[in-house]
């Protein structure tokens, strides 16, 4: 009985981790999926749009140095559930703010790339772990699930344009998802 509860233990922590890469995928290409909304209502140049896009990018050059800290404090699984909750309100935010203005879709943004970098980095500790305790590779799979997720919420994110769900509705259930 004991030599299954640990393969019961791994087989658990590998789904999880599977779910955590497809997870972030998906609300990656989710958000991505409603750029031209977001763009239009905010009546964004091509240069506005980049300097909004860069929050993203600053939130996570921000969070990134400081990843490695957060999870050998936290631990990894912790790391990955706080960043997540952040990249959802970074989300909801941005989803939100974007009928109010530029600010909030800003500040939303840099939450979700603080969230989303540091999930990142955290989520392959995790599947360094898991690894590890297979003995074998299987990092490459999971970097595979964060394609299947982005190919699955850039999917969803077309159908949902195509039947006239808001980008806010949208991108609300993604962070409740997520």
């Amino acid at each position: 009985m004991t030599s299954t509860l640990p393969n019961r233990s791994l087989r658990r922590a590998t789904v999880a981790v599977y779910v955590v890469f497809i997870l972030a995928g998906f609300a990656f290409a989710s958000w991505a999926s409603r750029i031209p909304q977001v763009r239009d209502a905010l009546e964004l140049s091509p240069r506005g749009l980049g300097l909004v896009l860069l929050a993203i990018a600053l939130g996570s050059v921000v969070s990134m140095p400081l990843a490695g800290v957060v999870v050998s404090r936290l631990g990894a699984a912790r790391t990955v559930a706080i960043m997540a909750v952040v990249a959802a309100v970074g989300m909801v935010t941005a989803a939100v703010g974007y009928r109010v203005g530029v600010v909030p879709v800003v500040v939303g943004l840099f939450l979700l790339g603080v969230g989303n970098g540091t999930w990142d980095v955290a989520m392959n500790v995790e599947g360094a772990e898991v690894e590890q305790r297979l003995g074998r590779a299987i990092m490459p799979r999971f970097h595979a699930g964060f394609s299947v997720g982005t190919v699955g919420g850039a999917a969803v994110g077309v159908a949902l344009v195509a039947l006239g769900v808001s980008a806010r509705a949208h991108l609300l259930v993604v962070a409740g998802i997520v």
